[in-house]
């Protein structure tokens, strides 16, 4: 990049030189011109291919290091098995390639593919990144942003709600974990730190007194994201975060879609009482046994939304702080993440390193906590209210059936 604008430079100097002062003189000879424009190119030939007016990068990173790495050093490395890498580079390299019949052409899509990994499993500056993979900063910036790009629009192939058969799965491990029937999912927000935004930057401060953006997650027993939703300041509540998300909507009308008889997700006391949505018990003094058992059970069954979030960090360590400057590009690298944490899960890997993943993250997932200081759950329409009524019912029945004694 430095070349093509030295380069750049030197052909406009002598354009501007045959411009404006050659077309002045009368006395101007062809002779002359012509070795004019061959000093010129031969200075522009030695800039070129000056070692000095380079920048000094790695230079075979790719075939010397990352080609001969083991399965397990690759994945440790980009935090991804070589599987998953695989697939993924054979899915999205059509997105990534040039569509230029001449010119410039882009990157390798492997060679992208990888350094936008790095990025995002590291906290490494672009500069350092950029180094390391050949690439200038400017240009490994284009990159972050393509590759994002590309994820978020495969992204309803990876991430999508089971169908009837993978929700009766779901629901039977769940049962065996915790004894409660008919979970396909729990619901939780966390927040993802962020620079502070240029425009309105109080409004990203949450309750922990730092900016960031909200995530909110709903996975299935094994950790994988069955949806996710991002883009509001941490500052907005998770009940309104919820209610203003699509698959609430969704769930609101077209819940047989979703769900079966007797079937919903669960979540913390953040969210609302709904036939769909089942929270625990708020403990205040007239809390009953039955209920604190079930409350007992429903953070067992819930601990697994925690342990994705504590995955997602731990895997993307760059999601721990994103220092960047587009405000409006921050939710789509968060989905761009969730999209690679399901494609990995889909993909054997190494349990032992996925643990290593868990353990780093789990002090971000405590640090980065959701809003616990929910809003009242207010039902602004009669279907909520009723939805409401069956869901206490149900969270009722459930209790009862729970309880040993």
């Amino acid at each position: 990049m430095d070349n093509l604008k030295a380069a750049g430079l030197i052909v406009i100097s002598y354009l501007s030189k045959l411009i404006f002062f050659d077309r002045s003189s009368d006395n101007n000879d062809d002779k002359d011109s012509d070795e004019e424009m061959e000093l010129y190119l031969h200075r522009l030939k030695v800039r070129i291919n000056n070692p000095a007016t380079r920048p000094h990068r790695i230079e075979g990173f790719i075939e010397r290091v990352v080609d001969m790495s083991t399965a397990s050093e690759f994945q440790s490395h980009f935090r991804v098995t070589v599987t998953s890498f695989q697939w993924l580079l054979n899915r999205i390299a059509p997105l990534l390639e040039s569509t230029r019949a001449a010119g410039h052409q882009t990157t390798d899509p492997k060679r992208q593919l990888l350094a936008f990994l790095w990025l995002l499993a590291t906290p490494n500056s672009f500069r350092s990144v950029g180094s390391r993979f050949d690439l200038g900063k400017s240009t490994l910036s284009a990159i972050f942003m393509r590759v994002v790009t590309a994820l978020n629009e495969i992204s309803p192939e990876i991430i999508f709600w089971p169908n009837i058969e993978q929700r009766q799965r779901i629901a039977l491990s769940f049962q065996a974990s915790a004894g409660i029937e008919g979970i396909v999912g729990a619901i939780d927000g966390t927040y993802i730190p962020i620079k502070a935004p240029s425009a309105n930057p109080d409004v990203y401060i949450n309750r922990k007194c730092f900016h960031a953006i909200t995530l909110q997650v709903i996975c299935d027993n094994k950790m994988s994201i069955l949806d996710c939703f991002a883009g509001y300041p941490s500052r907005v509540s998770d009940i309104r975060i919820f209610r203003n998300s699509p698959i609430y909507e969704e769930f609101m009308n077209h819940p047989n879609n979703y769900f079966d008889e007797k079937q919903f997700i669960i979540g913390d006391k953040a969210y609302p009482v709904l036939q769909w949505c089942i929270p625990p018990y708020i403990e205040r003094r007239n809390v009953t046994t039955r209920q604190k058992h079930f409350n007992t059970c429903h953070a067992k069954s819930r601990q697994i939304v925690e342990r994705c979030f504590a995955l997602l960090f731990g895997r993307f360590r760059r999601l721990k702080y994103l220092d960047m400057n587009r405000t409006d590009f921050i939710a789509p690298t968060i989905i761009a993440a969730c999209v690679l944490h399901n494609i990995c899960l889909n993909n054997q890997e190494n349990q032992e390193i996925r643990d290593m993943f868990i353990d780093e993250g789990l002090q971000a997932v405590m640090n980065n906590a959701g809003n616990v200081n929910h809003e009242a759950a207010n039902y602004d329409n009669v279907n909520a209210q009723e939805l409401g009524r069956e869901g206490h019912a149900l969270r009722d029945r459930i209790a009862e059936n729970l309880y040993p004694f």
